[in-house]
């Protein structure tokens, strides 16, 4: 159990007692044992340890008590006072261990009972949590108990019964845990329950195991289990004649009649009046009311940091509103019922609350672990991270604080695996996988080495060199951050580079930051060195202190000063870069790419002519003008091709056969650089068994509109036939801007009348340079 039980707890009254000179001492020739009547110190005492629920000062408990006779009722009532105090000191230690396991202010009043063991527990516990978050020893600091064991529960973190809860909870910010919240290296937050409470099924909530029910006490056959919360007690099972034992309270009661808030004493013979508020039969509302019995009946007053309102209800005092709190500075009030408490204000990932300062404190972990959320270290996994250094033919197994590379190659002892997966020796001198000892030198050989004594060094029965001197004898002469030097009688430790004298024989490290202008724009400090950084859009110049600007519109720039930073035009700034587009294009939203503007589609291109049509080319538009011959007529708009058509009007007339019959006019625009082969146009006939076709493909016109640019060529296309259907390709590149007019004649002949006319199509193609959008 949390607490004592009575036994245990009534025999330390009784030295309690006799240390605080209270009135329970024998009379002359009585003992101990024959002032204290069998079970009577027992239920003095768990009366006194339910009493401490009902009053916080632990006097004017209503006597007499029932069942004890007159000669021992003035001992009886100094153990109910001692066993309500020791009760109170209890549970006030396990506040205040609550209190720092939450991560809050060990703040209590000066006028509560119990205050300094809540201060006592409450401190102790949070230098047993430090002391886990440093990875420090656990062990009992000696200063005394209680604080000896709440530092080593607090360090150690063993609970009573655990439950893990969702991760998104934190202890520190979103603490759901009706008792405690803990959270593990892992960086999973659980809830877990004080001894002798049960963590429900919503894994945050606390329930009391009745260990009389359940059968989990250890009582002796005589006595009677009572259930307390966090524990039970064990009571003599027999009451006197005349009585029953009260299940609820555990008292024997008398089976007389009296007056209502009176019961029969079958020692004193008479009705005495029943403390309704140790027996819990009285009315009183939930924590804001406390009862005080009174004779024959009892009463209900404000329990401390309550007060009664305009209805005479007991409301809740708002210390944080009214400013009667002592949350000291980083540290918010927090209202509660009855109380407040001083919660932490929240500090950002890697740094956690100092209570000492109030401030949010930088979390510095040592090599190779790293802040989690709760304020602790944890191991930074380098195999997950992706930050260890294994070569291909190795494996990454991560350690605590570290990591191992295990080869994945097996080669004879004396080699290692090369990149190729063979075997190459292995150099165990410049590797430093030797066992020369410091005064040795090592000098390799295919397979192994061999250690030999510089001049001046002897073998000794062993075969290593030794030297009469002080730095051979101690490895740990000099700290680690200094060198040890042999001299003749004596030795001299050295700080490495990077550290100076303390001038008490240790030494240390140089805050080269501190130095002006060390470095350009940022320098960082790191044991025995420093090193540069720059701001974003900045490089280390190869001095490695300087700074100079990155030009992304160089450096980055892709072959043929393509596929850059930027997909139209680079403008360097210092730190930073622009991007621009070339007319007829507008940048994206990701503030690098171009896209062309389509001007047609947004009505901003201005075609003159009446039969002109806009066509939309990269970075430009076409107007051209589109007039049927006389005697034919447009018979479709503008598609998705870029097509119209003329169709002859009349049919019947001699000049109408066997001449041209229709004309379609087709337009289409592709950079310079598009793929080929690449198909632009197909013509299809009338699938008739009767009619078969023939086609022609004719060069009309090859126009560049640039200096420079070779024109197009009929041998740049390529015209491919099947029965009813030909398609124009573009074969091989034709370079740009240019434009390009091709015509395609369908001649069309019938089985029966013989050649039926032509149907021609007018391909234009509008060739541009290589687009600028990416």
């Amino acid at each position: 159990m949390e607490g004592v039980s009575v036994r245990v707890a009534a025999a330390v009254v009784v030295l309690a007692c006799l240390t605080m000179n209270l009135s329970i001492l024998p009379t002359s020739g009585q003992t101990l044992t024959e002032f204290f009547k069998p079970g009577v110190l027992d239920q003095c005492c768990l009366l006194g340890m339910q009493w401490s629920n009902s009053s916080r000062r632990c006097s004017g408990y209503p006597g007499p008590v029932r069942g004890i006779d007159p000669a021992s009722q003035g001992a009886c009532m100094s153990v109910i006072e001692v066993c309500c105090l020791k009760q109170i000191q209890l549970d006030m230690c396990e506040s205040g261990k609550r209190t720092a396991l939450d991560r809050q202010l060990c703040a209590v009043r000066d006028s509560d009972a119990g205050a300094e063991q809540f201060r006592e527990c409450c401190h102790c516990c949070q230098m047993g949590v430090a002391s886990r978050i440093q990875s420090s020893s656990c062990d009992a600091p000696s200063l005394g108990e209680p604080c000896d064991s709440k530092f080593v529960e607090c360090c150690s973190g063993r609970p009573s019964s655990n439950f893990t809860i969702p991760e998104e909870l934190d202890c520190t910010t979103n603490n759901a845990c009706e008792q405690r919240c803990t959270t593990r290296t892992s960086g999973r937050s659980e809830c877990v329950c004080y001894e002798g409470y049960r963590l429900n099924e919503d894994a945050r909530t606390c329930t009391d195991i009745d260990e009389c029910t359940e059968g989990t006490y250890r009582c002796s056959p005589s006595q009677s289990c009572i259930n307390t919360k966090g524990g039970y007690s064990c009571l003599a099972a027999d009451c006197p004649d005349g009585t029953t034992r009260n299940p609820r309270t555990g008292q024997c009661e008398t089976d007389n009649a009296c007056l209502s808030g009176f019961a029969y004493n079958s020692i004193s013979r008479r009705c005495e009046d029943i403390d309704e508020c140790t027996v819990e039969q009285h009315t009183c509302r939930g924590r804001s009311e406390v009862c005080r019995n009174l004779n024959g009946t009892f009463t209900c007053d404000c329990e401390e940091g309550f007060e009664r309102n305009r209805t005479r209800a007991c409301q809740d005092i708002d210390e944080c509103s009214i400013g009667t709190h002592n949350c000291a500075g980083g540290f918010v009030c927090q209202n509660m019922q009855g109380s407040f408490r001083c919660v932490p204000k929240e500090c950002p990932v890697g740094s956690r609350f100092n209570p000492g300062t109030g401030e949010c404190q930088r979390i510095n972990c040592r090599r190779g672990f790293k802040p989690s959320r709760s304020g602790s270290c944890v191991d930074m996994d380098e195999c997950t991270e992706n930050t260890h250094r294994c070569q291909r033919h190795q494996q990454c197994i991560n350690t605590a604080g570290s990591y191992r590379c295990r080869s994945l190659v097996n080669c004879p002892p004396g080699y290692e695996p090369t990149s190729n997966s063979g075997c190459q020796d292995i150099n165990e001198c410049t590797s430093n996988k030797h066992r020369c000892s410091g005064d040795q030198e090592c000098v390799n050989r295919q397979g192994s080495y061999f250690c030999q004594c510089p001049r001046g060094f002897r073998h000794d029965a062993s075969g290593r060199c030794i030297d009469v001197n002080e730095c051979s004898y101690g490895a740990a002469i000099c700290p680690s951050t200094s060198r040890c030097v042999n001299t003749v009688g004596s030795y001299k430790c050295e700080c490495n580079d990077g550290f100076i004298s303390d001038e008490s024989g240790g030494c240390l490290d140089i805050d080269e930051c501190l130095a002006d202008n060390i470095c350009q724009h940022k320098c960082r400090n790191v044991q025995g060195s420093f090193f540069c950084t720059c701001n974003r859009g900045y490089q280390l110049r190869e001095d490695k202190r300087s700074c100079e600007d990155i030009d992304e519109c160089t450096q980055f720039r892709g072959v043929g000063g393509r596929g850059g930073v930027c997909g139209g035009r680079c403008i360097n700034k210092p730190g930073s870069y622009r991007c621009e587009c070339p007319e007829g294009w507008r940048l994206k939203r990701d503030g690098r790419s171009c896209e062309d503007i389509d001007e047609c589609q947004e009505n901003i291109a201005f075609c003159p002519q009446q039969d002109s049509i806009c066509i939309n080319t990269r970075g430009n538009y076409k107007c051209p003008v589109v007039r049927c011959p006389e005697g034919f007529a447009k018979t479709t708009a503008t598609g998705p091709q870029n097509s119209i058509r003329c169709k002859r009007v009349e049919m019947d007339c001699p000049e109408c056969r066997r001449g041209l019959l229709s004309r379609s006019y087709n337009f289409l625009t592709f950079p310079s650089n598009v793929l080929v082969p690449a198909p632009l146009f197909s013509m299809t006939g009338a699938r008739d068994p009767d009619k078969s076709y023939t086609w022609r493909l004719n060069l009309l016109s090859a126009r560049p509109l640039k200096a420079g640019i070779l024109p197009a060529h009929v041998s740049n296309f390529k015209l491919e036939e099947s029965l009813d259907q030909a398609v124009v390709s573009l074969s091989s590149r034709v370079e740009g801007p240019q434009d390009v007019e091709l015509r395609l004649d369908m001649n069309i002949t019938s089985f029966y009348s013989g050649f039926e006319g032509v149907a021609e199509s007018r391909i234009y193609l509008y060739i541009t340079e290589d687009g600028a959008g990416r």
